[in-house]
């Protein structure tokens, strides 16, 4: 999961993974809401199991496809960060706009995004060929 290859539900229901399924979900959308409450609501089963940290770190992937989600409804390559931060703000969790900065330049940084910010201009500048690499999340 955290290389961007996620399991299939019948999989997950194969092996009685079934916790497994809304964090999987909400990271092939990219709902940060509903990948944070999995995570709380089954957190000592993660532990238990010592996935838990692993399911952190796929708050990255998360990310990812909420940004990648958004640049395709508006489908621009200059993406205002303040259209970015109300998205965010519409999926009920509470990030700033330096915070999602923030969260981009790493994405940026480590190859799950291509393009830069303009801190000046508080816009996120996408490649116009493929912004969000796949083998980047794959070979990490």
């Amino acid at each position: 999961m955290l290389r961007g290859r996620l399991p299939t539900e019948a999989l997950l229901q194969k092996y009685q993974l079934v916790e497994y399924i809304p964090l999987v979900i909400s990271i092939r959308r990219g709902d940060l809401r509903t990948f944070h409450k999995t995570l709380a609501t089954h957190q000592d089963e993660f532990i238990r199991r010592g996935t838990y940290l692993l399911l952190e770190k796929c708050q990255t992937v998360c990310h990812r496809n909420l940004f990648k989600r958004i640049y395709r409804i508006m489908e621009k390559h200059q993406l205002p960060l303040d259209n970015v931060v109300n998205a965010v703000k519409w999926l009920g969790m509470d990030m700033d706009l330096d915070e999602v900065e923030c969260i981009l330049a790493n994405l940026i940084f480590r190859g799950y995004v291509r393009g830069y910010l303009s801190h000046s201009k508080r816009i996120l500048v996408l490649s116009k060929k493929d912004p969000f690499p796949i083998s980047a999340v794959i070979k990490q």
